[in-house]
């Protein structure tokens, strides 16, 4: 009998042994793959090319390049939540959505190199496949933050959006991020558990209102960054005359442009049409205006809604004449009233109590 049980013996002693070698061997690799040049995915390891060694250590230049940015007052609230992110535990996510060009990746990455070293965490940005989103994730998990960019492709895909459910909740104290795939590039383990924070950025959420993206959303820290269109023409004044490269008289000339050439019809106004015009006084102050408006769009219905309003204080008028102008009907103008007329009657409202109190004080 015991000659029957040796061999089978002998055969676990050896298979648990050699198990422990190759876990021994793997965790050796992980540990000194920036060292050695190679890359770990999964039980895969792979020797990088001289390119990607290139590019990586472009990335790392860049992360540690902490240039200086002041956190403007209207990026306070954005900027302290990030904090709470990290010092805190009840939440492992943060969700940024508002429009392009208003400053959240700016905000996030200057932010995250003020708090974390280096080496605490990883940005990654544009469309991913779930797999290389999952890829992304394990090949970070035990960093401090991980920041995702312009990720709206994300929510549209299920499996992706089940990932991140995953990465973003504990269960029973853990998150356990899971994904199964028979594809042969698969070549990480099925399921792993999550460590680090996630950043995600986005312009806006594609159905936002399913459910199965609100059941994600409500794991973060969601928040919506806006600006009206006199916040953004503050904070574009304020960076001009924060900016060392402007002399006087360029700072002048590029407010002038700005206040004659952008209103609440410039398409896609944010702190990039800024650095265009920026750009274009740089290369040729006398043509800097030309250049400016030959790439920048209007939306011509708005542009008539705000001569409109100009030309009649009576609402009545100045619906007739922006029907008569656009053929739209009157709840096109309705709605853009609601957007941006707003402000426009509370700039008329201010106006006739000026006019009233100049009034009485003449008699």
């Amino acid at each position: 009998m015991r000659g029957t049980f040796t061999p089978r013996i002998k055969f676990q002693l050896l298979s648990s042994n050699h198990k422990m070698e190759k876990e021994k061997l793997k965790q050796l690799l992980e540990d000194t793959a920036k060292e050695s040049g190679l890359k770990i995915t999964g039980e895969i390891a792979t020797l990088k090319t001289p390119e990607q060694k290139e590019a990586e250590q472009e990335i790392q230049d860049w992360k540690k390049d902490k240039k200086k940015y002041d956190v403007l007052k209207e990026f306070k609230i954005p900027h302290e939540l990030l904090g709470c992110l990290l010092a805190t535990e009840q939440y492992e996510g943060l969700i940024f959505t508002g429009e392009g060009g208003i400053g959240k990746t700016i905000l996030t990455i200057s932010s995250i190199k003020r708090m974390l070293k280096t080496d605490e965490w990883e940005y990654s940005n544009g469309y991913t496949t779930p797999l290389s989103l999952y890829e992304f994730l394990y090949n970070n998990r035990n960093k401090k933050a991980i920041i995702l960019d312009d990720v709206e492709g994300v929510f549209n895909n299920k499996l992706s959006l089940a990932i991140l459910k995953g990465a973003l909740w504990d269960s029973d104290g853990k998150r356990i991020c899971q994904y199964s795939s028979k594809s042969d590039k698969a070549k990480l383990p099925e399921t792993f558990v999550m460590n680090a924070k996630i950043i995600i950025l986005c312009n806006h959420i594609p159905k936002e209102n399913d459910s199965s993206t609100r059941a994600m959303i409500s794991r973060t820290i969601f928040y919506k960054i806006g600006f009206s269109f006199d916040e953004k023409m503050s904070i574009c004044k304020d960076f001009i005359d924060k900016d060392k490269d402007l002399d006087g008289l360029m700072r002048v000339q590029i407010k002038n442009i700005l206040d004659e050439e952008v209103s609440e019809a410039t398409r896609d106004f944010n702190f990039r049409t800024l650095r265009k015009l920026i750009a274009f006084m740089q290369y040729d102050e006398k043509k800097a205006r030309k250049l400016f408006r030959a790439t920048t769009e209007v939306d011509e219905i708005r542009q008539i809604f705000l001569e409109v309003i100009k030309k009649s204080t009576c609402v009545k008028t100045q619906t007739i004449l922006f029907m008569e102008r656009t053929g739209r009907s009157r709840r096109t103008f309705f709605r853009i009233k609601t957007e941006i007329g707003v402000k426009v009657s509370m700039k008329t409202n201010a106006d006739t109590k000026l006019n009233t109190s100049e009034r009485r004080s003449k008699k």
